[in-house]
């Protein structure tokens, strides 16, 4: 928030003394340009000390790790104890003054240490001639030097000039991000004063408060000030009423006493007996009432007294023993819950890990499922075919290796692209480069012969000047010559000569010439009106013929880019007049080829669609066959117990088994023989007689065995055993018959057909895949051929535009010649002027010959009688005339000499210029279709990297869900799940015994319980019998006592006396309890207004005007309150507004800049993004550097290269300097190369190259390049803005020195 009047800073010189490895002795100067100023020099020379002098100069601080004095030339390397070093600056102030800044500091060597001290400092400012010292003390001085370059501390210190140490400080971390951006938007100023704001109105806030209590106590006085007024008038009339009550009442009183005391007395003979029989009516009362509640639900016993005591004392060690038992129980009880409360605390976490597992088993499923759609979806993404039908695992892990392989021949190509982007890139780069030092060449040529033509006009302007001085001439020195040697005769022929009036013939002659020249200049001026009027048209037609011109360069730089590709896509003989329609019916045609091929591509994968069905379905049959053909072996193993090929004979065998034993059990004699038979053939043939299968192993011995039992053992109830089993298995064995069908028909038949057909059908859909992929390729590259005839519409519309354009403005200069033909002008007003000029000058010199003539003869006719007296001064002059004559020659001779070099000169100027000129269209043609190669080249690789990208995330996803699944089965779900189950199962268990034990505890306790209550009610029983016998003797004997008095009193009297004593008494108490109430209320009443008085005149008297005036505070705070808070919010919506404004500002110049100079393309941009600390805390912001890529940001800090933090930080650095340094237009860059590849340096050179020619219109604007790379130099194309630079080097004593050399060295 500059000041908008303040003049603008500019730093001119500075100059520094015994800093770092420059000399103590001899300072170095150096003189700051605009709009650029380069240093160079090696690594060590001492270019970044000038920074730091600059630095130091401006805001008094030291560069970092200089503490020690470092940052003092070493006083070792010279030799001395004591070095002062010295910083002196030259600057423009925004006070409009200069300004020279002086500081300076001594570094002191002792024995074992070094002092370094702050010396005075000096600011002077030069205005008008006159010299002010402003400060001399170093704090003020480093406070006011920022107000007088018109910037703050902060963007000197982390902006302008950042030490190359803390150049990378917007890729630091938060809090010190933060700290460095409040300091360059000074929010802490801002802030303060807010909080200032924020506190006085706080303090306010309270004042307001404790005046409104104030206000309402004084209200509240007032108000009881009034009510006290009112209430003692009403109380000083009450106190007369009560005291005329209270003495009436006085008299009353005194006669009810005497009334009361005379009955009082006849009754108090009464009193005694009276009383004695009142208590015993009562306690006989209670008595009875007491007998009867305990006659109501009593039980009566029959036994004694007694005997109902002992009961009573045995009845608790009984209850002690009940109690007891109980007390066990409800322990065992409690023990029993305490068990069942863990066991379902157990069964609660053996049922939350069951869920866990259950949602573990759910998600490993759902992970199965989703990678299944997650192939579906991405092969359909990728127009992979095939894999739209259920996956197996043989198809899923297929699939995972094709889209790998995929992916990885994406990136290939991506790289392949790449690097032939690069080569043409670099190819026309270079082409370009040729040009550009062809055209410095030209220019530098051209340069130098404008400077020595105006080196040349200066001469002849001095030598003119000199030849115009020289007045004698060849005809004055005839005259002279004439005047000598003819003097005598001259004198006698002076009439004679005058009548010939030779003078007055020249006279005539010079006349007529001079009349002509005004005539020709009459005539001109005439036609300089009527052209001035006319001056509209012919300045059309000057701008339209510059138009047409510069069209026609456009249109062969267009053709010279885009020709070669417009005469492959379009035709050979191409014109911009038919140029649209040819090209729409290119990009027609393309269209139609893709749409052709396209429906190729859907006609195969139809096929494709209906092959998958069919495989689908084989397959389906295949595996149902599978499990049905598995069914029926399983089914034969179970009732053959043999492989299904033996099963036809197995069954023939069971059949012949069966009838042998069959027939053995017809004839068991029969049986004995073939059992002997069975034993001779096994031992000698080694196999069964009945199935003829072999023995193996011991199976000989085994069956000889059971062969020779049966014969000693065999009787006919084991033969009939062995025919029973013999059919059961043939019964078992038939039974399997459809089983062998139907595994027939499947094994032999069936599947191998499913399996042929899948084999069949499974190469034709590689087939169709094949073709499919084909087809896909066809359709890539027609749609690649179509985006390279599309990246040519913008040329093309231009080229069409640009013909449209020529075609209007060459009829428009074809009206405007016809019409200037018509009004008979054949010049331009620039001829006609340039005319008038020269007529003007040859008027001039004819006037001056008529003068001249004029003279001489007016000079011969008066002078005639004095030539004899002039001959010897005459002699003398011709003397002088010779001289003088020789000097103009040889001027002349000069100017001529000079005059044919300018005109080479100019001659040269025409033919480089034409260079230029035939130089330029070439430049720009080449620039565009350098521009041309890097877009079509961008856009390629953008679009494969794209896709490279989409086959990387489907890669990523397949492998990150393959993780997860096996991940599950790694840690062993299922088996945890099972025994989870397992552990719920026994716990439920355990809890359902330990409750059936519970429930038997609670039967015993209740038990116990019935009996204690039992006992406890037979207690109660036995002592209400007790008691009830005791009242019942007491209350006879209580009702003997009140028939005695009853006899002693009379009723009648003592009850009259007794009510009229109680009636006065009654009159006497009311009265005085009337009377004591008045005079209590009276002196109530009397104290009370006494008090009302005293506070009135204490606290009430002045409470109307104190409350006035605490009202008047009140309205006056509430309304500094409101001000204060109105002005507060519209600060924080100011600042708010302010750093929204300043942000976005910087953010589209840093994008700007970033889109300008970044060539890779994993950052399409970057920006600062500010965060509030709180919702309500709208004046702190966080801050963070975040890179932009498709729309999505992340922080960049420790996402980033070197190269790209180094880029990063000098983009932010200009674009806050841009914002925040408009007084003060300095930026100093130190190395701003480092870590950068060559392609972002020469981006970062275009940048700056248009960061300069954008402000060079500043005048204060300066930018200070300090690098070792002179190639970049080369590519900021530094020769458009400075002729010199400066050349930092060590001398052969190893001081920095500092150099000017011309730029043409480093060019």
């Amino acid at each position: 928030m500059s000041n908008p009047k303040a003049e603008k800073s500019k730093i001119d010189k500075l100059s520094i003394l015994g800093v770092r490895s420059f000399d103590n002795q001899h300072p170095e100067t150096i003189q700051l340009y605009t709009p650029l100023t380069l240093i160079v020099g090696y690594n060590g020379s001492g270019k970044t000390t000038i920074i730091e002098c600059l630095k130091y100069a401006t805001i008094g601080d030291l560069p970092p790790n200089s503490k020690g004095g470092a940052f003092i030339h070493d006083p070792k390397i010279c030799n001395e104890k004591e070095v002062l070093a010295q910083v002196k600056m030259s600057f423009n102030g925004t006070n409009g003054a200069k300004m020279v800044v002086t500081r300076s500091v001594q570094l002191t060597v002792k024995k074992a240490t070094r002092v370094q001290k702050t010396l005075e400092c000096q600011l002077l400012s030069i205005k008008g001639g006159e010299r002010t010292s402003i400060s001399s003390r170093v704090a003020e001085l480093d406070q006011i030097m920022p107000q007088y370059l018109g910037v703050s501390k902060a963007v000197l210190d982390n902006v302008i000039f950042c030490h190359q140490d803390e150049s990378l400080w917007p890729m630091s971390e938060p809090s010190v991000l933060k700290k460095k951006f409040d300091e360059i938007f000074e929010a802490l100023k801002y802030t303060k004063a807010l909080d200032n704001i924020k506190q006085l109105r706080k303090s306010q806030n309270d004042q307001l408060g404790k005046f409104k209590q104030q206000e309402e106590y004084m209200k509240a006085n007032k108000d009881k000030g009034d009510r006290a007024e009112k209430k003692s008038r009403e109380l000083d009339a009450e106190l007369k009423t009560l005291r005329a009550e209270i003495t009436q009442l006085e008299i009353e009183i005194k006669e009810a006493q005497s009334k009361h005391q005379e009955a009082f007395d006849h009754a108090a003979q009464y009193v005694q007996v009276a009383d004695s029989l009142n208590l015993k009516q009562n306690h006989r009362d209670w008595l009875e009432n007491t007998v009867k509640g305990l006659r109501n639900g009593l039980t009566e016993r029959s036994e004694s007294d007694e005997w109902l005591q002992a009961e009573v004392e045995q009845y608790d060690e009984r209850l002690t023993v009940y109690q007891r038992n109980k007390t066990e129980q409800a322990k065992h009880y409690e023990n029993l819950t305490r068990s069942i409360d863990e066991s379902r605390r157990n069964l609660s976490a053996r049922h939350s890990e069951a869920g866990r597992h259950e949602q573990q088993k759910a998600h490993h499923e759902q992970q199965i499922e989703k990678r299944k759609v997650l192939i579906k979806d991405s092969s359909r993404m990728h127009d992979i075919r095939g894999y739209d039908a259920d996956l197996d695992a043989m198809q899923i892990s297929e699939y995972v290796e094709r889209i790998s392989r995929l992916c990885k021949d994406q990136l290939a190509a991506v790289e392949k692209v790449r690097r032939e982007n690069e080569r043409e890139v670099k190819k026309a780069q270079e082409m370009l480069s040729k040009l550009g030092e062809r055209r410095s060449v030209l220019e530098a040529d051209r340069n130098a012969v404008k400077q020595q033509s105006t080196v040349n006009d200066r001469q002849i302007g001095n030598l003119q000047t000199d030849l115009n001085s020289i007045e004698i001439d060849e005809g004055g020195k005839a005259i002279l010559e004439s005047k000598i040697e003819d003097v005598e005769k001259r004198l006698k022929g002076a009439k004679s000569d005058f009548e010939k009036a030779a003078w007055d013939t020249k006279l005539q002659e010079k006349k007529f010439q001079l009349r002509a020249m005004e005539d020709e200049s009459q005539h001109l001026n005439r036609d300089l009106v009527q052209s001035t009027k006319q001056a509209g048209e012919l300045a059309r037609l000057d701008h339209l013929r510059r138009e047409v011109a510069s069209l026609q360069r456009n249109i062969e730089k267009m053709k010279g880019v885009h020709g070669g590709r417009l005469q492959t896509l379009v035709s050979q003989n191409w014109q911009p007049s038919n140029l649209e329609a040819s090209f729409q019916k290119v990009v027609d045609r393309k269209n139609s080829e893709i749409e052709e091929a396209k429906r190729h591509r859907d006609t195969v994968s139809r096929d494709l669609e209906q092959i998958d069905f069919k495989i689908s379905n084989a397959k389906m049959n295949l595996k149902k066959g599978e499990q049905e053909l598995a069914a029926c072996v399983t089914r034969l193993e179970e009732n053959v117990g043999g492989e299904p090929e033996q099963y036809v004979r197995v069954l023939s065998e069971l059949q012949q088994a069966r009838d042998v034993f069959k027939a053995d059990f017809d004839s068991f004699e029969h049986m004995r023989d073939f059992y002997a038979k069975g034993i001779t053939i096994a031992q000698k043939d080694n196999k069964c007689r009945l199935c003829q299968r072999g023995f193996h192993g011991t199976e000989q011995n085994g069956f000889i065995s059971r062969m020779k039992a049966k014969l000693e053992n065999e009787t006919a109830a084991e033969v009939e055993r062995d025919l029973s089993e013999a059919e059961e298995d043939l019964r078992r064995a038939k039974e399997a018959g459809p089983s062998y069908e139907t595994w027939v028909r499947l094994s032999k038949a069936e599947l191998p057909n499913l399996r042929e057909d899948l084999k069949k059908l499974g190469t034709e859909r590689e087939k169709l895949l094949r073709e499919i992929e084909e087809h896909d390729k066809i359709v890539k590259e027609y749609e690649h051929a179509k985006a390279d005839v599309e990246s040519l519409t913008k040329p093309v519309r231009d080229i069409v535009k640009y013909h449209q354009d020529l075609t209007n403005f060459s009829g428009q200069i074809k009206d405007l010649t016809e019409n200037q033909k018509e009004t008979g002008l054949s010049r331009t007003l620039e001829d006609i002027q340039e005319r008038l000029e020269d007529l003007d000058g040859k008027s001039r010199g004819l006037r001056n010959s008529i003068d001249k003539l004029t003279a001489n003869k007016e000079s011969a006719r008066l002078h005639i009688s004095a030539l004899e007296l002039e001959l010897s001064r005459e002699k003398s002059n011709l003397s002088n005339a010779n001289h003088e004559l020789d000097k103009k020659t040889g001027l002349l001779k000069r100017i001529e000499e000079l005059r044919g070099a300018n005109r080479e000169h100019r001659d040269t100027v025409k033919r480089l210029d034409k260079q230029l000129q035939e130089l330029a269209p070439q430049l720009s043609e080449q620039e565009t279709k350098l521009s041309d190669i890097k877009q079509r080249g961008a856009d390629k690789e953008k679009a494969l990297q794209q896709d490279a990208s989409s086959y990387s995330d489907t890669v990523y996803k397949l492998e990150l869900a393959e993780q997860t699944i096996q991940a599950y089965l790694d840690d062993g779900g299922p088996s945890k799940l099972a025994k989870c189950q397992r552990d719920i199962d026994n716990i439920q268990r355990e809890i359902r015994q330990t409750e059936d034990e519970q429930k038997r505890v609670i039967k015993s306790i209740n038990k116990i319980s019935e009996e204690l209550t039992n006992h406890e009610a037979t207690k109660r029983t036995i002592v209400d019998n007790i008691n009830y016998r005791q009242r019942l003797r007491e209350l006879e004997g209580v009702k003997n006592e009140i028939a005695h008095l009853s006899a002693q009193n009379d009723e009648a009297d003592r009850a009259s006396w007794q009510k009229q004593a109680s009636h006065w008494k009654r009159v006497y108490d009311s009265l005085s309890t009337q009377r004591s109430s008045k005079l209590g209320a009276a002196k109530a009443k009397d104290d009370q207004l006494g008090q009302l008085i005293t506070d009135w005149e204490t606290d009430y008297k002045d409470a109307a005007y104190l409350y006035k005036k605490a009202h008047i505070e009140v309205e006056t705070t509430k309304a500094a309150v409101e001000d204060l808070g109105r002005y507060g919010g519209a600060l924080d919506k100011a600042i708010m507004k302010y750093h929204s404004i300043k942000m976005e500002e910087i953010n589209r110049i840093i994008e700007e800049l970033w889109k300008k100079t970044y060539q890779g393309t994993d950052v399409d941009t970057i920006l600062i993004r500010s965060d509030n600390e709180a919702a309500k805390g709208n004046r702190s912001y966080n801050y963070r550097v975040c890179m932009v890529k498709q729309d999505a940001e992340m922080d960049m800090r420790g996402r980033c290269s070197a190269g790209q933090k180094v880029l990063a930080s000098i983009i932010i650095r200009l674009a806050l300097a841009e914002c925040f340094g408009v007084n003060c237009g300095l930026i100093a860059l130190d190395e701003p190369t480092t870590n950068l590849d060559r392609d972002n340096i020469r981006s970062l050179a275009q940048s700056l190259h248009d960061i300069i020619e954008a402000r060079r219109h500043q005048s204060n604007f300066q930018l200070i390049v300090i690098t070792h790379d002179e190639d970049f130099l080369k590519q900021m194309k530094c020769p458009d803005f400075c002729d010199y630079y400066y050349r930092i080097s060590r001398n052969d004593r190893q001081k920095s020195i500092i150099e000017r050399q011309s730029i043409a060295e480093v060019m």
